[in-house]
């Protein structure tokens, strides 16, 4: 709703790392993303895919 959310997926789809970000200047150009490990091998990104997703829907039912 408020644009703050990222959620990443690794090993197809196995795994899913949801972080809550505000990117108030993270603009046109100015955006970037930043891929790290925390772990003690070594990481290859094979491939990177990301999308904008369209604008929810939300359809109240009253009386149920």
């Amino acid at each position: 709703i408020d644009h703050s959310v990222v959620e990443s997926f690794g090993g197809g789809g196995r795994t899913c790392i949801t972080a809550r970000v505000y990117p108030e200047h993270a603009e046109n150009k100015n955006s970037h993303v930043f891929v790290f490990n925390n772990g003690t091998g070594l990481v290859k990104v094979s491939k990177l895919e990301a999308w904008r997703l369209a604008m929810a829907s939300v359809n109240v039912v009253h009386g149920g």
